[in-house]
């Protein structure tokens, strides 16, 4: 009786097919008949900020850098709080979180309550976080009135300057 190899037989779609599912995610179970509108004790849902898709993958821009994010499980994330739970004591809705990339549990095309697609996110318990994020503020660019005060100041001292040397020289020629 002939036997067949297991590593050269070709794989064969069935009728529940994981091939597509990514990080053990929650795909699917939040289905196109329901909603998340809440969740319990301090779980909170979030979305990832950092990340970008190449068409090849996911990845994580760091520095500049393009990190795949399957080939680094302990990189930081960036993430943007959907939903807290009501046990959350530090956490709200809107807030930028860092965490490690390991933890959590990945959900993916699942529609929130008062939010509407969430594309790709992780469940995560409040202290799995390991804080809360801002972007820096840049340097205030100044209004026309600003810039026309400092024009105006310049202008008054360059004149003073030039009333100062104009002195000077007739000093110096009053003296030969």
């Amino acid at each position: 009786m002939a036997q067949a190899n297991i590593d050269i037989l070709a794989p064969k779609r069935s009728l529940i097919d994981l091939t597509d599912s990514h990080n053990n995610s929650l795909d699917g179970i939040i289905d196109q008949d329901y909603e998340l509108g809440f969740i319990f004790d301090d779980i909170i849902l979030v979305e990832f900020i950092d990340e970008v898709s190449d068409g090849q993958g996911d990845a994580i821009m760091r520095g500049g850098v393009y990190i795949p994010t399957n080939s680094v499980q302990r990189a930081w994330r960036k993430a943007k709080v959907i939903l807290a739970g009501p046990e959350c004591k530090y956490i709200k809705g809107g807030e930028i979180v860092i965490f490690p990339n390991n933890l959590g549990v990945g959900i993916a095309n699942a529609d929130i309550s008062g939010y509407g697609k969430l594309n790709k996110g992780v469940f995560l318990n409040e202290s799995r976080l390991f804080g809360i994020a801002s972007k820096k503020e840049s340097a205030k660019k100044p209004n026309k009135k600003e810039v026309n005060s400092v024009k105006n100041r310049l202008k008054a001292i360059a004149k003073s300057e030039a009333e100062k040397a104009k002195k000077k020289d007739e000093s110096k020629s009053t003296k030969s």
